[in-house]
């Protein structure tokens, strides 16, 4: 299966811990991506329920008869009592924390890294069960979704660190392409074919 994450267009709140928060995309947020990814050939478009994300697939599917999915698993972390706020706002120590040993750490009143990692294992499991059912030859598929869910599936498909991760700019309307199969233990595996960057 050929997996396409891309994040959503801009909201203009870099810097911000926006999980459930939910701010609205930019006007005109959607135009240079739309240029950059508009003829994309997907057989299937998913979008996390934020509406950041749900604007950029409605956009990118205007004028094709393909309809938008929509999963709650696909949003991004929720960062609890941190949701919405500044980096700034959070004390350096704790921020630090959730990238250097995200595993260990758990925003107050948020999603634990485990939970996060079930949900997006849980989906990456389904889109292949799909995909095994679905005539050879489909399209890629398409999820439009967050910076942190875009680095997790790349963690889990690819067997590559967290760490290393965090230094890969995934910036507003990149899209990563992943060739995702099922390993000998079940589990998804694969490699990343393309990172794309708006």
């Amino acid at each position: 299966m050929i997996l396409d994450l891309m994040r959503h267009a801009s909201t203009g709140r870099q810097g911000h811990l926006d999980g459930r928060t939910d701010p609205p995309l930019l006007d005109g947020a959607t135009d240079a991506l739309l240029r950059r990814h508009g003829g994309g050939q997907w057989s299937r478009v998913i979008a996390s329920p934020r509406r950041r994300a749900l604007d950029t697939a409605t956009a990118l599917l205007a004028g094709r008869e393909l309809f938008c999915e929509i999963h709650p698993d696909w949003a991004e972390l929720d960062f609890g009592d941190w949701d919405g706020r500044h980096y700034d706002e959070i004390p350096a120590e704790l921020l630090a924390g959730l990238y250097d040993a995200p595993h260990a750490v758990v925003p107050p009143n948020g999603e634990s890294w485990q939970q996060f990692q079930a949900r997006i294992d849980a989906q990456l499991q389904r889109l292949l069960d799909e995909s095994e059912d679905e005539e050879d030859g489909a399209g890629p598929v398409l999820v439009v979704s967050h910076a942190g869910v875009l680095r997790l599936a790349v963690s889990r498909v690819c067997g590559m660190p967290l760490a290393a991760l965090w230094a890969m700019r995934i910036d507003y309307g990149t899209r990563v392409r992943l060739r995702v199969e099922r390993g000998d233990d079940g589990q998804p595996w694969g490699e990343l074919l393309e990172l794309c960057q708006p």
